[in-house]
């Protein structure tokens, strides 16, 4: 018997796959956020929490479906629960937020049996304790496919960072480097292994939660977004929902390890400038308030901090290094519409 056996469900199939998710999900989880009490854990028609402070409560969710975002035959279910939650919590590192907690919905089909969700819980607990979250609960259901994975995130922050706050002169920067996922996706569609490297950020990005929250404990971080659809698409984002302009040198944007064998090809520049699942985050902040800054957070993070432009009066985004055809639109959904 498990810990997640007393639910208050009937017992049948579903309730043996909620079991398992749940306490896979739940392995291993550290204390409680002491800003959060969790007063409504799972087993419940919902959950329910109190802040202890005067923060803000930030939500989103995030969808990850069957032969859009995922393929079975790439990935194991670990990943792909791991991937999805991940996805859904860099949106809270893009507002400077602290989870709270996670809530999944899931539509499988009848033939994956209670191991699948077993290993579905393993990979979003691996990245819910990564970012100090719980699983609050959630919804199953059976469905005759695609897999269909919908993650809500719940997080804390006292003043959120917003899209729509950058001002002209503010500096660009951006954490991480970008392209390695893109060019793992890439492989993977062409039927090759790609680079381990390249695997290991398209399987187990790292939302920069912690990350963002130190840098808008120390600098003036007026707005922030992450990188999943491709560096150039969301840098339109933030420029439309700030009322801005965004000029970036592309020749300082940082291209991660797997693709210098061919940095200086178009096809890098593509998996680079809009290649998308990076996760990292591109931050418009206040001139001069990050000198000094970059140094002390690669150091603590091991990770690079990369001012790439700047902001301006106006509207859209411009790249220098690179014209017309040559700047790519990066990932839209709805693209092929007419």
């Amino acid at each position: 018997m498990t810990r997640f056996d007393g639910l208050g469900l009937a017992a049948g199939p579903e309730t043996a796959r909620i079991a398992a998710f749940l306490e896979e999900a739940s392995a291993g989880a550290g204390p409680a956020d002491p800003a959060v009490a969790i007063t409504l854990p799972p087993g419940d028609d919902a959950a329910a929490f109190r802040l202890e402070t005067d923060e803000q409560v930030v939500v989103s969710c995030d969808a990850s479906v069957e032969g859009v975002h995922f393929r079975r035959a790439w990935m194991t279910w670990e990943t792909i629960g791991y991937r999805a939650a991940a996805s859904a919590l860099s949106d809270l590192a893009a507002m400077a937020a602290a989870p709270i907690g996670l809530v999944v919905s899931a539509a499988l089909p009848p033939e994956l049996g209670i191991e699948t969700a077993a290993a579905l819980g393993r990979g979003v607990g691996e990245i819910a304790r990564r970012a100090e979250a719980e699983v609050l609960g959630g919804d199953l259901v059976a469905s005759p496919g695609p897999v269909f994975l919908d993650i809500t995130v719940l997080g804390r922050a006292a003043d959120p960072k917003r899209r729509r706050d950058a001002r002209p002169g503010d500096e660009l920067w951006v954490t991480g480097e970008l392209g390695a996922a893109a060019a793992a996706l890439r492989d993977l569609e062409r039927g090759l292994e790609p680079d381990g490297t390249a695997r290991a950020a398209f399987d187990r990005p790292q939302p920069r939660i912690r990350e963002a929250r130190w840098l808008a404990e120390r600098v003036d971080l007026h707005a922030a977004i992450d990188l999943s659809d491709g560096l150039l698409r969301d840098a339109r984002h933030l420029a439309a929902a700030s009322g801005v302009a965004l000029r970036i040198d592309a020749s300082r944007v940082p291209a991660a390890s797997p693709l210098d064998g061919f940095r200086r090809a178009p096809v890098a520049t593509r998996l680079v400038l809009a290649g998308g699942e990076d996760y990292e985050l591109l931050l418009a902040v206040a001139p001069g308030t990050m000198r000094g800054t970059a140094r002390a957070f690669a150091a603590a993070f091991d990770l690079p901090l990369t001012r790439i432009g700047t902001v301006s009066r106006g509207e859209g985004v411009r790249v220098d290094g690179l014209e017309g055809p040559e700047v790519p639109a990066g990932f839209d959904h709805f693209a092929s519409d007419p």
